[in-house]
């Protein structure tokens, strides 16, 4: 029979164990200790054995492991980040754990200590502090960074829940992040696009980026803001989309200069006092109330588009974006990218979804200029769009509601086009519901010396800062001769004129030396071939040529100041002073 090996004794255990151990009894000096304790101390078992625990340790570490404080320990208790000894210099950080160790009867007669070392643990840990403040840093940096942006952003998860919210965001909408994140985000915006076209939802359902995406989103207080949202995906450490971000843009004072500019373009600013221009004003004003398609017909530089922003800001619609187009700078199929907009991959270059002016416009107007030099082919496409009021982006055959009211322009005989079949008759009066026609400007020259007031009013802040009072505005002469031109450029011609005499003027008004060549080679009426045209000859004393004339050198031909002292406009003192053939002394 073999013999059986004698199990080994608790203290043969308990040397052969890596931690440090001590056996203390209920007065705190040591029973035992193992070879690994004896090696903190410098110091063997032996020696160790029958000293006060406290005496080794240093008067910190003594008053937090005194034996004393486990009098009623009942199971064991860990401490963590013990520092031994600190009284011989070589300081090691342990985890200590006390156990109660009873006899028989269940008696505690003394207390276990178990060191195991944290020396490597606590390099760790120090070095995960180091690394997470430097992330609280980064990420505090990151947050100064994302605050002082304009735009607010807000992240969701794929299922459109709010993740975070910027600080901008929260001013944006009115609402804290903490308030916003866990709700679903149509929740929290409640955004104009949320049930139909959310960009978000498209980005995610595309795979595709929306940048610029025109929205009302409403506030916390139930007032609503204008934002364009701009997406982007949010990748997870795999490279996954895990959800998106959104880049909301507040719109507030952009939509505000747009209606500053489109006030700008009321009935009121087409200048003129003509019988001619009167019709054209009562023909804005039938036409506004409608959503009839209307088609602008006049010469390059009238003001069509002028006209058409009229009729705009006049209907219903005023408040919608008026978008225009000038068709006659595309090809076909940049026009209907433009006008329908196209899908990724739908042409070499369509790198992301764009959203044509059909669905930018929602609402609103859309202004087709230069109408007449479309093809065909295009037109029949939109001969399609005005019947059924439907379209496609290109690329797409998903099928998307117009919303919007069509206003063409043309300086061609579109007539005369359809009788050549270089455009379609039914286009031509789909279009053509309501014609209008814009005067040149040669058909209306009483309305010549009111333009010239406006556009010097506009241009004189520009070039004449800070002295504005002193530009005495045009010369008698110089307007004559704007009176006599026959204006092929219309409208458009005459701003340039001004603007290039203010440019050109040394003196303190627009003289006729100023004026582009085209003007200064007319002959003035008064001016024969020979004469000097220097002055005006004398009129007789008595006549009302000579009461006009006097009134005039009274205020050294100031048209304004003139007209004033007779109590008479302007256009009524210029035409008096032609048909008496008054023209001031250059």
């Amino acid at each position: 029979m073999a013999p059986t090996s004698t199990p080994p004794t608790a203290e043969i255990i308990l040397g052969n164990i890596a931690d440090a151990i001590a056996l203390l009894d209920l007065d705190g000096r040591i029973v035992y200790a193992n070879d690994r304790l004896a090696e903190l101390f410098g110091r063997t078992p032996d020696a160790l054995r029958g000293r006060r625990w406290t005496d080794l340790l240093d008067a910190e570490s003594a008053a937090r492991l005194d034996p004393a404080n486990w009098a009623d320990l009942e199971c064991p208790e860990a401490h963590f980040n013990v520092d031994l000894p600190a009284t011989t210099g070589a300081e090691h950080t342990f985890c200590l754990t006390a156990s109660p160790v009873r006899d028989q009867s269940g008696r505690t007669i003394g207390v276990l200590e178990n060191f195991r070392g944290m020396d490597k643990l606590r390099d760790i840990i120090l070095e995960l502090h180091e690394v997470a403040d430097a992330i609280r840093r980064e990420k505090d940096k990151t947050e100064q960074v994302i605050d002082s942006i304009a735009d607010g952003i807000f992240t969701v998860d794929r299922h459109m829940v709010i993740r975070s919210l910027s600080p901008r965001m929260e001013r944006l909408v009115g609402i804290e992040a903490a308030a916003a994140v866990g709700r679903a985000c149509s929740q929290v915006f409640r955004g104009s696009k949320c049930a139909t076209d959310c960009p978000m939802r498209w980005t995610l359902e595309r795979g595709a980026v929306v940048e610029r995406c025109r929205e009302l989103v409403r506030r916390a207080d139930g007032s609503s803001v204008a934002v364009s949202v701009t997406t982007a995906f949010l990748h997870d450490a795999h490279g996954g989309v895990e959800g998106l971000i959104g880049v909301v843009r507040d719109q507030t004072e952009i939509e505000q200069l747009r209606r500053a500019v489109n006030e700008r373009f009321t009935t009121h600013d087409l200048v003129g006092r003509s019988a001619a221009m009167r019709q054209l004003v009562d023909a804005i004003d039938a036409v506004a109330d409608t959503d009839a398609t209307v088609l602008i017909s006049g010469e390059t530089g009238t003001g069509k588009e002028l006209v058409a922003r009229a009729i705009h800001n006049a209907s219903a619609r005023r408040d919608k974006p008026f978008l225009t187009l000038n068709c006659a700078a595309l090809n076909d199929n940049l026009l209907e990218s433009e006008l329908f907009g196209h899908v990724r991959g739908a042409y070499t270059g369509a790198v992301s979804d764009k959203p044509g002016r059909f669905e930018v416009a929602a609402g609103g107007t859309i202004f087709l200029d230069e109408i007449g030099d479309t093809t065909p082919a295009f037109q029949a496409k939109l001969l399609r769009v005005l019947q059924e009021k439907t379209f496609e982006r290109v690329g797409d055959s998903r099928t998307r509601r117009a919303d919007v009211r069509i206003i063409a322009a043309t300086n061609r005989d579109l007539l005369r086009l359809v009788h050549e079949e270089r455009f379609r008759e039914d286009l031509y009066y789909r279009l053509a519901v309501v014609p209008i026609a814009v005067p040149p400007l040669r058909s209306r020259v009483e309305d010549i010396p009111l333009l010239v007031e406006h556009f010097i009013a506009k241009y004189r802040p520009r070039h004449f800062a800070g002295r504005e009072d002193a530009f005495e505005g045009i010369s008698n002469r110089a307007l004559a001769l704007m009176l006599q031109y026959a204006w092929p450029g219309n409208v458009r011609e005459l701003e340039h004129a001004i603007e290039y005499a203010m440019v050109s003027t040394t003196t303190s008004r627009i003289e006729r030396r100023f004026l582009p060549a085209p003007l200064r080679q007319l002959q003035p009426p008064d001016e024969s071939p020979g004469t000097s045209g220097e002055e005006s000859p004398p009129a007789p004393p008595d006549t009302p040529a000579a009461q006009l004339r006097r009134v005039l050198e009274a205020h050294r031909w100031n048209a304004s100041r003139a007209a004033r002292a007779l109590g008479i406009s302007r256009t009524t003192l210029w035409r008096r002073m032609r048909a008496f053939r008054l023209l001031e002394p250059r």
